[in-house]
């Protein structure tokens, strides 16, 4: 970076504020690369969109995104650099805050409304995604009341033939409590023993005529 300030145009867009960047500094700050230098004056970039324009992450990251080199430039990357520049700075504050004084900013009304419409646009992805659970979780229940219905189909059919073979005092006596059921099964004993009593019997006394 030159050591004299050069007189600067105000700054209205992202792009124009890059521009400046890597010309004062001969940073290339959308070069895909690990070099220190250029992590931090990337770093310095989403600083100035974050404290210029008032961009959140995602905003930051859709205009990085719009730089062939820097396709994948995501939200959580945005994040992670404005964490770590507050890391980076300390150790070239002057260098940084000198810097900073080369960017006059006057945001485009445009860009002045992305943090409102950038809230929307969260909010609308957050119900869109509420609402494709609710109506999944619907469909599971429709799903289980369905087979419900089928089993309780299947349940009455099975009842029905079950009761086809069975007398009316059989039936009545499955909607008897525990104790009724108990006297109803002690009195039923008494009167089948008593058709036991009833029965002819088949052996008889042999008797022997001696002569």
């Amino acid at each position: 970076m030159e050591e004299n300030k050069i007189d600067v145009p105000v700054l209205k867009t992202p792009k124009e504020v890059s521009d400046l960047l890597i010309t004062i500094t001969g940073v290339d700050i959308f070069e895909k690369t690990r070099v220190r230098n250029v992590i931090e004056h990337r770093a310095f970039f989403c600083y100035l969109l974050k404290d210029k324009f008032d961009l959140g992450p995602s905003a930051i990251s859709n205009f990085m995104k719009t730089q062939p080199k820097l396709k994948t430039y995501d939200h959580a990357t945005a994040i992670h650099a404005l964490k770590m520049f507050k890391v980076y700075k300390p150790y070239r504050k002057e260098y940084f805050d000198t810097l900073e004084t080369y960017f006059k900013i006057s945001p485009d009304e445009n860009y002045e409304q992305l943090p409102s419409l950038e809230n929307m646009v969260n909010k609308y992805v957050l119900y869109k995604n509420r609402y494709y659970n609710a109506k999944n979780k619907i469909k599971r229940q429709e799903e289980k009341l369905k087979n419900l219905k089928e089993n309780l189909k299947d349940l009455k059919e099975y009842k029905k033939k079950a009761t086809a073979v069975l007398t009316e005092n059989e039936i009545l006596y499955r909607d008897l409590d525990e104790k009724q059921m108990q006297v109803y099964d002690e009195r039923a004993a008494l009167i089948l023993k008593s058709f036991e009593w009833q029965k002819p019997k088949n052996e008889y006394e042999v008797i022997n005529c001696a002569s």
